[in-house]
């Protein structure tokens, strides 16, 4: 071997031997580089095997025993994962850092802790912990008095896990129980121990709804639909978010790192809503009014008043009647929330076409021969004068049947499921035919706005990908009522009024003015008396 090679004998041989036996042998092995007479080089080969595991030592029996909510496989002795996972989840301290604390009270070198060894590790952690708690303070003390007063906690609180100020004055009241007083550093850790074991418990609600496959863990997978659905985040985000918070690196996050997952997707949320409410602030406060909330979530989502109104009393923490960035946040997670549900509505709606006959059947409460699902009727009314139908309201009805009067004869449409072929997707068919119907939309227009909603490129749609093509689709329509509004503005003052559309209405479906008054008063959500495109939109 060359002479880099070589190796000193000594130093492997007093490495492998006992400490009172390696001295011994100093004198009595040379090597290459000392001695005179020609010598073979001597290789020492290295073992491939992998080392040995720590094997741990005997329970001493006068120790006490070690805490049974940290010995999570119960055999009386802390590993290192247990200690990780125990620091992990009561102060989100990370794996590296814990391993750190925990080699340094391993006296025995056993790699597992006994009773003494942990009660010397848990006053690391905690020091760790509060000091923790003190560079933090220092961000959200906001009066740079370093100490926190309830209102700072609260208010950084719910900008960073949108948990609501009741629920932070009750949480402070464990730690401080006067509301007045200010915590310090020390406090502050304990109150930030409280409110990660609450997110905690929070997470865990969420996973037993998203853990799609039922194995207790969220996958990267089903990460990104919860991130999809909650604030339309995309997956390739949702895969850097996602190995940010995989503390353990096992690919899959257990309830606490889903916990600081959702943390992640909250800050993106807020972030999200601080650029969107300088677009809908239109009177320059900086905040959200309740009129600015019903125009930008009616033009969007169709939703009027009533809806609106809790939404935004729940939204409004401190009762101001305005919604600054962080409150906007909250608001605009509960109304995709809302419009998710309608989409699911939606994926139970289309038509199915029936005789009079079988209409006349139907003039008793029947399921229709269909279960468990809403339905919808529209009937042409014939008008024995003109011979002419006469559309009459869509009405909606629940489970258990519909009567159907039997003053005049019918035909009609009950509308079944849009979702043709049961798979619980729209397909691109199932999209073209419901726009179709519903907006007189061009089946390219209709793939367009389908392939930006499919947002996984599936080619289908689920419930929170509908949710979003619904709202392209109602904005697409508001643009075209948009484009055409002189077409029902026939006198051009700009205002599309009941007298106006009657006119446009009775001329093509030969509907009479009390029936289009009626739908006019139900569309004219604002009661102003003419429809901005909006409402156009809906009065279609």
């Amino acid at each position: 071997l060359p002479e880099d090679h070589a190796v000193d004998t000594t130093a492997v041989l007093q490495a492998a031997l006992p400490a009172p036996i390696a001295p011994a042998v100093e004198g009595l092995v040379t090597t290459t580089q000392v001695s005179a007479a020609p010598t073979l080089p001597v290789v020492v080969e290295q073992s491939t095997a992998p080392p040995l595991a720590p094997q741990p030592l005997p329970i001493d029996p006068n120790l006490p025993p070690v805490d049974k909510s940290v010995d999570l496989d119960g055999d009386g002795r802390l590993s290192l994962s247990e200690v990780q996972y125990a620091a992990f989840v009561h102060h989100g301290l990370s794996s590296t850092v814990v391993q750190g604390m925990f080699n340094e009270v391993d006296h025995n070198k056993d790699g597992f802790l006994d009773s003494a060894e942990f009660n010397d590790i848990r006053g690391l952690v905690l020091a760790k912990a509060e000091n923790a708690a003190l560079r933090y303070m220092q961000s959200v003390d906001t009066d740079k008095n370093k100490m926190l007063s309830l209102e700072e906690a609260q208010a950084y609180i719910l900008k960073e896990h949108g948990i609501g100020s009741r629920d932070v004055e009750r949480v402070w009241k464990l730690v401080v129980p006067d509301t007045t007083v200010e915590m310090d550093a020390l406090q502050f850790s304990k109150l930030r121990r409280r409110i990660r074991g609450m997110t905690i418990r929070l997470a865990r609600q969420i996973m037993k709804i998203a853990d799609t496959n039922g194995d207790g863990h969220i996958s990267v997978d089903e990460a990104q639909a919860i991130a999809f659905e909650q604030e339309g985040i995309g997956a390739g985000d949702v895969a850097q978010m996602f190995a940010s918070v995989d503390d353990n690196n096992d690919g899959e996050l257990n309830a606490p790192e889903f916990a600081d997952f959702e943390r992640i997707v909250r800050a993106r949320a807020v972030e999200t809503s601080k650029k969107a409410l300088r677009v809908v602030d239109t009177d320059g406060s900086n905040t959200l009014t309740m009129d600015e909330a019903k125009r930008i979530a009616f033009e969007h989502y169709g939703f009027d008043e009533n809806i609106l109104t809790p939404f935004f009393d729940q939204a409004d923490e401190n009762e101001d009647g305005h919604l600054d960035a962080v409150e906007f946040a909250g608001f605009r997670s509960v109304i995709r929330s809302k419009a998710v549900r309608n989409a699911v509505e939606v994926l139970k709606v289309g038509y199915i076409s029936i005789s009079n006959k079988s209409l006349h059947s139907l003039t008793r409460p029947s399921r229709c021969g269909m279960e468990n699902h809403s339905y919808f009727i529209s009937c042409e009314k014939y008008d024995k004068k003109r011979g002419t139908p006469k559309w009459v309201e869509y009405q909606r009805h629940n489970i258990g049947g519909f009567p159907i009067s039997q003053q005049h004869p019918f035909k009609g449409k009950i509308l079944q499921e849009i979702d043709q072929d049961g798979d619980g997707l729209v397909s691109m068919p199932e999209a073209e035919e419901k726009t179709k119907r519903e907006d007189d939309m061009e089946t390219h227009e209709t793939a367009t706005l389908f392939n930006i909603a499919d947002q996984n490129k599936s080619g289908k749609l689920d419930k929170v990908e509908l949710a979003d093509f619904i709202r392209l689709v109602r904005l697409s329509a508001i643009r075209f009522a948009t484009d055409h509004f002189k077409e029902f503005d026939a006198n051009r003052d700009r205002l599309v009024t009941v007298d106006e559309l009657a006119q446009l209405i009775e001329t093509k479906y030969h509907v009479p003015f009390d029936v289009t008054k009626e739908f006019f008063n139900k569309v004219d959500v604002d009661g102003s008396g003419d429809l901005i495109p909006a409402e156009i939109v809906d009065f279609r």
